[in-house]
């Protein structure tokens, strides 16, 4: 049979009737026409806005704070290479001061910029057993609430010292680190087998939102308000999102005093999935397959890097587009990726639905997609030097590529040990650690070739060598150590009866 039975706990044996009706003194349906699993998804892609709009409201801000405007990487680096519009493309920004003028040198600029991420790469590591220890609901409301009171601290921060805001960033890292393997943990209990991707796309297409949020609104925030709302406004936002998140979500399905008796039948597949007490290191880091997510993970940041934190310098000072178009293409760009997440992941559900493919194919098939579009979106870029429009367009071929990968090594977790989604999640963050790498990496090449072709080239590269080896040995089978509890208390139930045997 194509479709997995629904109602199976551990072991695959039939739930309870006492595990999938629980007693509720009064049956209530969150919304009429919603269900209350998409209610969770839904706010679920608010709270990664929220996570990227204090995350990112930073780097549109700090241009209005200080007087230096210049970029921040590749300062010194001669550009022999750059298109013949770049040499007037910063015509109309060359005048532009920041509103409070702060005499911070660019080394400080860098600091300030760089804090939140190594703050961030450390906790998202760890953060998703600390999620499975504490709760995924309640780390997840946590985690944004407090960096949205924190980022309200940083413009007093800004006046007192560069130092003092460094700080304050580098806590918002920490404590935004375990925000998205909580939300893994969360899913776990409410995506049905069968909706996986869908729920999963809709919930972290939020990252998109947030970016194209973060980088259009903000601009317009520093004109209208002033740099310090980029932080108000993030940070009020994130603190009104927290109670809502702790009202409508619970850990699990079985736990909500709103949900239908109908979800909730559809949802008892995932009784048995909640956090366990005890990790299997040991089986868990000797589980090759999962070794290639992360180094798929590794290539996506790095990309994700190019076409994000690096893309607005590229087109303005290497393609030579005016900053009113660097904008317009970065919109859409995002816009495109935002869309396309929910139809990718929708198309993967639908595929293993109506049994066209298994879910193993349907990952291949759609990282097949996103490999694609994403190497030949960059090898385009390259081909098509100057022609500003050209470029403009396969860089948003290459953010829509990127999207796809929602629903093919991020749902790795889930699909290989749904009880330890938070941890798996935690070490998925590993491959992070290409966004400090590859900022490094393009400024030196940039600096000894003048040109981004190679950075282009490279990551390209990257990507299609993780991509093949994903592709090759990806599996969704959930793992025997998924159940280590069960199995562990299973051997101590028997073992009084094997110990007279041993005497």
């Amino acid at each position: 049979m194509c479709q997995e039975e629904r109602v199976r706990g551990p072991w695959n044996t039939p739930l309870l009737d006492t595990e999938l009706h629980t007693p509720t003194s009064q049956r209530r349906r969150c919304f009429g026409w919603l269900p209350l699993r998409y209610v969770v998804a839904l706010l679920g892609m608010l709270g990664c806005m929220m996570d990227y709009l204090v995350r990112i409201g930073l780097s549109v801000a700090i241009v209005a704070m200080v007087n230096n405007t210049q970029p921040i990487n590749n300062t010194h680096v001669s550009m022999e290479g750059a298109c013949p519009a770049a040499s007037n493309a910063s015509h109309d920004d060359d005048n532009q001061t920041g509103d409070e003028d702060f005499e911070w040198s660019l080394e400080e600029q860098g600091i300030i910029l760089g804090t939140f991420f190594w703050g961030y790469f450390f906790t998202k590591t760890i953060g998703g057993r600390i999620s499975e220890i504490i709760g995924g609901r309640e780390t997840m409301a946590i985690s944004l609430g407090v960096s949205g009171l924190l980022s309200m601290l940083c413009p007093y921060a800004a006046h007192i010292h560069p130092m003092a805001l460094a700080s304050i960033r580098f806590i918002i890292g920490l404590v935004q680190g375990p925000a998205f393997p909580a939300l893994y943990s969360v899913l776990a209990s409410w995506a049905p087998p069968d909706e996986l991707a869908t729920t999963v796309t809709i919930a972290y297409s939020g990252l998109s939102m947030g970016s194209l949020v973060a980088l259009g609104a903000s601009e317009w925030v520093v004109h209208q308000l002033g740099w310090q709302w980029v932080f108000w406004g993030g940070g009020i936002l994130a603190v009104i999102w927290t109670p809502l998140w702790l009202y409508f979500v619970r850990n699990s399905p079985i736990h909500h005093p709103l949900i239908s008796t109908e979800e909730e039948e559809l949802l008892a597949v995932n009784f048995s999935i909640k956090p366990r007490r005890h990790v299997p290191w040991g089986r868990l880091l000797r589980c090759w397959r999962f070794y290639p997510s992360i180094l798929t993970e590794f290539s996506s940041s790095w990309v994700g890097n190019q076409t994000i934190t690096e893309a607005p310098f590229f087109l303005k000072m290497q393609i030579g587009m005016r900053m009113t178009e660097v904008s317009w293409v970065l919109a859409i760009g995002h816009t495109c990726a935002w869309v396309w997440s929910f139809c990718f992941g929708r198309i993967s559900d639908l595929l293993i639905q109506h049994c066209i493919l298994s879910k193993l194919n349907t990952r291949r098939s759609m990282h097949v997609i996103a490999t694609v579009l994403v190497v030949v979106g960059l090898l385009c870029i390259v081909w098509g030097g100057c022609q500003k429009w050209v470029v403009s367009a396969m860089l948003v071929v290459v953010m829509i590529g990127s999207s796809c990968t929602i629903c093919t090594f991020t749902l790795s977790p889930l699909d290989l040990a749904p009880n330890y989604a938070g941890t798996m999640s935690g070490l998925l963050g590993i491959g992070n650690i290409s966004g400090f790498l590859a900022p490094i990496a393009t400024a030196e090449i940039i600096t000894k070739t003048s040109s981004w072709t190679g950075s282009l080239l490279l990551g390209g590269g990257l990507y299609l060598l993780t991509g093949i080896i994903y592709i090759a040995t990806v599996t969704t089978e959930v793992q025997d150590w998924n159940y280590y509890e069960d199995m562990d208390s299973s051997i101590d139930d028997e073992e009084p009866r094997r110990q007279p045997l041993l005497q």
